[in-house]
């Protein structure tokens, strides 16, 4: 991971804490929609199980998917319930085992989110990391230009020798 000692990174993790504790207090109350209920309980479960480094480097890694080639998803929404699930696929808690009788084997099922709490957490989560995956997305198309223009220079003054 590059420049794993930046200040980023923590204040990055505190904007996971800060996600992760107001989840908390959402999902103990009674008095918010199932959706936001649902969405809450999510958070938590990631929480308990993933770093919030992890989980901020997953949403980044997707914003800069989304900013590098955005024709890979159909609309904002479908991204959003992407990243949704990529973030959900760091923890375990959201799939189980299933037997199946003819095979006689276990198979894995994944628990799907309902598409409202999905959209819940995406926002929550483009809050937390969307501005910093699209300023790596950024940096990162820089430097790709910064290292195709020394390449073009190193073949024009290849070609000048012949």
């Amino acid at each position: 991971m590059k420049n794993a000692h930046s200040p980023l990174w923590g204040h990055l993790d505190a904007r996971w804490a800060a996600m992760a504790s107001s989840a908390k207090d959402t999902a103990s109350n009674r008095v918010q929609s199932r959706y936001q209920r649902q969405a809450a309980h999510e958070v938590v479960n990631l929480d308990a199980e993933c770093s919030a480094r992890d989980i901020a480097v997953t949403a980044m890694a997707m914003f800069m998917l989304w900013s590098e080639r955005p024709e890979r998803f159909l609309s904002d929404a479908a991204f959003r319930l992407q990243l949704v699930k990529r973030v959900r696929a760091l923890s375990s808690r959201h799939s189980g085992l299933r037997y199946h009788d003819r095979t006689g084997k276990q198979e894995r099922v994944y628990r799907e989110l309902s598409p409202k709490a999905g959209m819940i957490v995406a926002r929550d989560l483009t809050a937390a990391f969307g501005g910093a995956g699209l300023q790596l997305a950024e940096l990162e198309k820089r430097d790709q230009e910064r290292k195709q223009a020394m390449t073009d220079e190193i073949n024009q003054a290849l070609r000048d020798l012949v």
